[in-house]
């Protein structure tokens, strides 16, 4: 009762800055630009590395954002705390409209009190197409091998995220509960990551898959499905060539790591009617899209077939993702075949933070 939506029927506030909370590079600065000159204020991006880092920030509360990206696995925290408004649906007609069916009532967030989607991706294994083939990674009786190969030591990464870091090292011995609370099975995934440093000098990073793998920074990167469809933006010379050094593995039974974020507003915002007409904004299908052309990540529109995602062209002039990198497209059915990540209990959420604690010690 204390924490209640706005009102209905409310003007955008004028003459306002919007502040948007965000992860690095994922939203493209024209989309803002956009909607700053249809409502007339302008919008600041500020931004995080790790969901640990974005929820410091938060619970410091220094900074009245209006715009916070959270993943589903932190949400029952940031609700809890009363860090997230309920958001009122009657200025977000889009989401019924246009989402596909099921966020209008995820399961994660009953009624989309506090959220809209934002992206959709799976989590797989990036690489440099000219170092390891396909054939070499479609090949392997058990691909996540590669992170701990010998012969890629010191052009390995993963994410500087211990959620994703844990679950990777879970599916590749063959356990698909990505939320385990048994302490051996998280104890024994953090040393499997250990052993991984020690054999191939692994490093951590937030941009390592769609930055370092184009660059030439690494040979084989945990990679989100969205940042190599995205990768292809920072290859040496723009050319088909190298567009075509990015490769992407993710289960062929699609039988891997699938999730989505989220975008919410905060409880402290000082613009929460313009905020609400963001969220809005950002559902609108050819929004949606366009920004989709340039982050990367794929976005639940129902207008959005995603048999046609490697066929048709984007507004940036090449298709949604090349044919190469057809598994990193998301099918709605992935998510009732797919693992999530979701909220762990406190104490659980510590046995995870401490193995990946001992992990980032070396």
């Amino acid at each position: 009762d204390d924490n209640k939506p706005i009102a209905s029927n409310l003007q955008p506030e004028k003459n306002a800055t919007l502040e948007l909370y965000n992860w690095s590079q994922y939203i493209w600065p024209k989309i803002l630009d956009e909607f700053a000159a249809q409502f007339n204020c302008k919008v600041k991006v500020t931004t995080f590395n790790n969901m640990d880092e974005a929820l410091a920030k938060m619970r410091t509360g220094q900074v009245p954002f209006d715009i916070f990206f959270p993943t589903i696995d932190v949400l029952g925290k940031l609700i809890s705390t009363k860090l997230l408004q309920p958001v009122n649906a009657d200025y977000v007609p889009n989401l019924a409209a246009n989402c596909w069916d099921v966020y209008t009532n995820p399961f994660y967030d009953q009624k989309a009190q506090y959220t809209v989607p934002y992206t959709i991706y799976t989590t797989g294994i990036g690489y440099r197409r000219d170092v390891v083939s396909d054939e070499e990674v479609q090949g392997m009786s058990n691909p996540y091998d590669i992170f701990w190969d010998p012969k890629y030591k010191g052009q390995v990464g993963i994410y500087d995220d211990y959620r994703e870091a844990i679950s990777m090292a879970l599916l590749r011995k063959g356990i698909t509960d990505l939320n385990t609370t048994d302490p051996a099975t998280i104890a024994q995934a953090g040393q499997d990551l250990i052993d991984m440093l020690n054999t191939n000098n692994v490093r951590t990073s937030i941009n390592g898959a769609y930055l370092g793998l184009p660059k030439g920074q690494y040979q084989v990167h945990q990679a989100w499905s969205g940042d190599i469809a995205a990768a292809w933006f920072y290859v040496s010379h723009y050319t088909m060539t190298d567009f075509q050094t990015i490769g992407y593995w993710y289960p062929k039974d699609r039988v891997g790591a699938i999730n989505n974020d989220c975008i919410a507003i905060p409880s402290n915002a000082q613009s929460p009617v313009l905020a609400h007409e963001f969220l809005n904004f950002m559902l609108d299908y050819k929004n949606a899209m366009n920004n989709f052309s340039w982050v990367g990540y794929q976005v639940p529109q129902k207008k959005a077939d995603p048999t046609t995602l490697t066929t048709t062209k984007s507004v940036q002039g090449e298709p949604y993702v090349f044919p190469w990198l057809i598994d990193a497209v998301v099918q709605e059915s992935d998510f009732q075949t797919g693992y999530l990540e979701l909220e762990l209990e406190p104490s659980v959420d510590t046995l995870w933070h401490d193995a990946w604690s001992k992990f980032q010690s070396g």
